[in-house]
Order: structure tokens, then sequence, then C-alpha cells
């Protein structure tokens, strides 16, 4: 067998430790490959890696503690098992005598404990200030013999003392590390355990939106949906509430929003959060640009054809579609049944989810009239260079003359207002 080890250290722990740790420490600095098995409880099953370990060694030291042998006359004691295993892997025995504390063999020790400690010379170890004196000793003359001479490594204590702090210094290091890896291992299980719950939370998540996903295309399958698989469930709530508030303009074909878009459902589609007291405010101070990158957006997430209406789609859905309404305001003659403007908004905006005491026209819509002025799909002619766009429906800082359904007024390219908001339709067919 291969030879790992050029001496195997076998001791007693009760009473032999500490010699065998402090053999082991100046047996290494002085360049010897030494086993010891000191982090091993010594009972229960005899370990293989013992067993491989002495026949692995060229030299089997014996540490002749006080009461070694006390136990040897038990088949099953592990120094007993450790010695007859040295013997028939015939192994260089070395007992070692510390400070002269052995107290002889047992009468009913074993024949191969008598072998072993009693048919070898014993080496005297002075564990004092002529420590590293005797174990040189021993290594000149017991075992450089056996397997030859080796150079030191690093530091070489000579006294008790300096081995006792090199040992206390190692064990310092050793808890060091032991701690260090302890802490990375349960980083590194947390972050294992953090993966996995992350993965399976993931994995649920995606489970649960093709359920929701399912639910949506089932519930408005008249719109034809093909929502994305990457909608998370904020953009998923977002949608449903923004397809309930769909109402048909034109057959099937054109579908126009009840409200003017809010700020709830814009920024849930864009991945934001919104507090609730804002939700329900439309959209304002955003351009033309941004309406239609959030445009894209929506469209890429359902699959739909939403768009801003264009000034005459706007206009017919204002005047209640088919209905016709010949009101001076979007569903009624009456400005303050239905508008909020100039005189009555008190110089602010109001939220447009049809519970601020304004009525609606004929198709339930609401705010066509005031509130914000609704950016349109349909350029401005005004005779004047620079791109201009169409906005409808006059709002709340606006005179009752501005807020009629036939109100339009020119929006400069990339303007952004708090008057100015919008309103989608979702289109599938041409526009008018």
């Amino acid at each position: 067998m291969e030879q790992k080890y050029d001496i195997f250290i076998s001791y007693r722990r009760e009473g032999g430790a500490q010699y065998a740790r402090i053999l082991q420490l100046m047996l290494k600095q002085r360049g010897y490959a030494v086993f010891l098995d000191y982090d091993e409880l010594r009972d229960g099953t005899f370990s293989e890696k013992i067993v491989e370990a002495i026949k692995g060694s060229r030299i089997f030291m014996l540490v002749l503690s006080k009461g070694a042998f006390d136990r040897c006359s038990n088949e099953d004691d592990w120094l007993r098992i450790e010695i007859e295993l040295a013997l028939k892997e015939k192994k260089k025995i070395i007992p070692v005598d510390p400070d002269k504390s052995f107290d002889g063999i047992p009468k009913d020790a074993p024949e191969s404990i008598q072998t072993a400690a009693g048919a070898n010379q014993h080496s005297e170890i002075h564990f004092g200030q002529i420590l590293g004196v005797t174990i040189d000793l021993m290594i000149k003359e017991r075992i450089v013999p056996e397997i030859g001479d080796r150079t030191p490594q690093g530091q070489v204590d000579e006294s008790f003392d300096q081995a006792k702090d090199s040992l206390n210094r190692l064990a310092t290091h050793n808890r060091f590390v032991r701690r260090a890896v302890t802490i990375v291992a349960f980083f590194c299980v947390l972050a294992v355990l953090a993966t996995c719950f992350y993965f399976i939370t993931l994995q649920r998540k995606t489970e649960n939106n093709k359920d929701r996903i399912e639910h949506l295309v089932k519930n408005h399958s008249q719109m034809h949906l093909d929502i994305s698989d990457e909608a998370t469930e904020m953009q998923l709530d977002a949608i449903d509430e923004l397809l309930k508030s769909m109402k048909p303009l034109i057959n099937d074909s054109i579908w126009i929003c009840r409200y003017e878009m809010t700020q709830g459902i814009w920024n849930a589609v864009l991945g934001v959060s919104c507090s609730d007291e804002e939700r329900h405010y439309p959209v304002t101070n955003v351009s033309f640009d941004d309406i239609y990158e959030f445009i894209f957006t929506l469209n890429s997430l359902t699959g739909l054809n939403f768009e801003l209406p264009s000034a005459e789609e706007w206009e017919y859905a204002a005047r209640g579609g088919e209905n016709n309404e010949t009101t001076a305001y979007a569903g009624s003659n009456d400005i303050d049944m239905v508008a909020w403007y100039g005189r009555n908004s008190g110089g602010t905006v109001h939220a447009s989810d049809g519970n601020q005491g304004k009525g609606c026209n004929s198709l339930d819509l609401f705010d066509m009239s005031g509130n914000v002025s609704e950016l349109c799909n349909t350029p401005f002619d005004t005779g004047v260079d620079g791109g201009r766009w169409t906005a409808c429906g006059g709002n709340y800082l606006s005179e009752a003359e501005d807020v009629t359904v036939a109100s339009r007024s020119g929006v400069p390219d990339g303007t952004k207002e708090s008057t100015i908001g919008f309103r989608l339709i979702l289109r599938q067919s041409r526009p008018l």
C-alpha cells in the first residue's frame, strides 16, 4: 500500500491527548508527515480512515501515558485494535514515555500489548525546556534509521512553552477557519434556499399568471386577446380594468374607454406603483410621443390595437355615436351636469372614474367635456410651421364655450401640460 504518512500516533484520549498533539506539532515542524486522529470520538465503529492511516504509515508511535493500557483487556478497545493492526502490518513501533508518566502494563493485558510496549525500547520525551532536545534525539536514533531525515518546515519549537503557544495559535486559526467556513456554508445554504424559494415562487407566479391570462382571455373573448407570458400580475390587473371600461363605439370594430386614461392604469402597464389617492386621476404632463410609447407597451402585452382616436372619432363618441346627440356638451346642455371647467373645477383636475358627481353621455362616457383636454391622432391645421396635434373637449381651466363636443385646440409637438391627457380606443377596423 502507498505510504501516505511517515508516522501514525496512537494514544489514549484520557491523559494522552495533549502529549500526542505536541508530538505531532514537533514532528511536523521537523518535516515529517504525521497522522493524528484527534477530531473523531474514539468509540463506536472502528473508522476505516484509521485503518488506512495505519497501513499507510511507516512508523507506529505509541504514547504511553498514565493508564494507557487499563482497558486493553477488552477486545473492542480502540487502542488495542490499533496496536494489533500495527503488529499485523509489521510497522516499526516506537513507544514514547512522556515525562516518565507510564505506569506499566497491566497483568491481564493481551500478548499484543506486551509485544508492542514491552518488547520495544521506550523513548523518554521530557515536556519542558529540553522538549526539542529529546524529540531530536528520538528522531536521530529511532526515526532516521527507519525512514531517513527530513527538512524542517518553517518555525521549529524547542521548548514545551513554545510548542503550547504554537498549538494555541493553530487552534485559534483553525477556529477562525471553521467559523469562516461555517458562515460561508450558512450563507451558501441561505443563497441556495433563497434561489430555490425564488424559483418556486416564480414557478407558482408563472402558473398563477397562466391561470389569470386564461381567465382574462375567456372573460374578454370579444377582444381576441393574445396576452404576453411576461405580463406581471400588476399589468394583468391594469389590462382587466381597462378592458372592463371599454364601450363599443362602432359595432364590435371600434371600442372607446369610458374614462380618460388614469394614472393607475398608466403606471401599472409601465410597471410602476401608484398610490390609491392618485390612481383614478387622469394622466397629464405627457407628450404625444410618451403616449405612443405607452400604447406600444400596452399593445405588446395584449396583442391588441389600442390607439388615440382621430378627432372625428372622438367627436362621434362625444355625441353618443349613432345616438347622434345634439346637446352642446357631452351628454347635456347643462354644462354643470357633465363638465369640470373654469367656473366649477376650483382650478384643479378631478378623478375620472364616474364618481365625481358629473353625468355621462348616452354611450356611458364620462368627462368628454372638460376635466382634461384629450389628445387625438389628428394634426391640427393652423397653417403654421411646426407639428401640432388636435386636443378635444377642453379642460378644467377652459371657458364654457371651449368644452363643447366640437371644441378643438392645437397642441405643439412635445408639449407636456397639466391640462392635457388622453382617452384610448381599441381598433379592429380602419378609422372613419
